[in-house]
């Protein structure tokens, strides 16, 4: 750990000693005048993660690499991370065009001179042969599932600085799981640590993310198994593209306040009315 006794977080996450918002003293100008005020900032702490195949397990090269995160829940991350960056098919071009996550695996923690880091030892999960689609929602249902996703008190509060993503059950009707971290990648990487730890698999269920969706981002959400995707924010072209040619439901500016979305890909005609 870095500098400090292990503090234990919410949902048993992995994190570091004053996880919390840094406080500072800011000189802010405002309504034309300037004063000195306390304010928040977000803590970002750099992680060393290295994974390795279990034994017995072929076709995973070892290696290592540093992320810069939000210091809580970072075992899911490191996992997460991993399965979706680092191995996955997609990535490495082993199987092109193979979609949702393909191993498993577990994550120690591990320190060197004073440095955060995580070792995962990875295993082949369960193949899923003929992943179900989410079940088509109501425009009424889909807001409330963004409401539900960002009406909870969050990270977000005090600093302005978190994104968050979250996985909802269309069938439950209901937020299985809700990651934040600073970075939007981040965000996917933990839920797909989390799915991956759990066994949940997310192809019937929906991405929701605070974040714009970019070409990255849809396709970091499709190597996670992901094919309904909601944003609170903007989409581009290329994640548009992207999701036509393959199928995907994509929305973007779903804001539950002002009872709006906008659909640019449903193929399938998941969005109903």
């Amino acid at each position: 750990m870095t500098g400090g006794d292990a503090t234990r977080l919410p949902d048993g996450a992995n994190g570091v000693a004053g996880a919390m918002p840094r406080p500072v003293s800011v000189r802010r100008y405002k309504d034309a005048a300037w004063g000195d005020v306390d304010d928040v900032l977000s803590r970002e702490v750099p992680v060393r993660v290295e994974w390795s195949p279990e034994p017995g397990e072929a076709g995973i090269a070892a290696g290592a690499t540093r992320l810069w995160a939000w210091p809580h829940g970072l075992a899911d991350l490191a996992l997460g991370h991993v399965l979706l960056d680092r191995v996955h098919p997609a990535v490495t071009g082993q199987e092109p065009g193979a979609w949702g996550i393909r191993h498993a695996g577990t994550v120690a923690e591990v320190s060197e001179g004073g440095s955060l880091g995580f070792a995962v030892s990875l295993r082949a999960a369960p193949r899923v042969t003929a992943p179900q689609p989410p079940v088509p929602m109501r425009a009424a249902v889909l807001l409330d599932a963004m409401r539900a996703f960002m009406g909870e008190e969050g990270l977000w509060d005090g600093t302005g600085c978190f994104h968050r993503a979250g996985v909802y059950d269309p069938v439950q009707g209901r937020l299985l799981r809700r990651a934040e971290d600073i970075g939007r990648h981040n965000c996917i990487d933990r839920l797909a640590g989390w799915a991956a730890r759990e066994g949940v698999d997310l192809a019937p269920r929906l991405l929701l993310v605070s974040a714009r969706v970019t070409a990255s981002l849809f396709a970091k959400a499709r190597r996670a198994g992901f094919s309904f995707i909601v944003s609170r924010s903007a989409v581009t072209t290329g994640s548009v593209d992207m999701a036509t040619e393959q199928g995907v439901t994509l929305v973007g500016f779903a804001r539950d306040r002002e009872e709006r979305f906008t659909v640019f890909a449903d193929a399938g005609g998941r969005v109903q009315e």
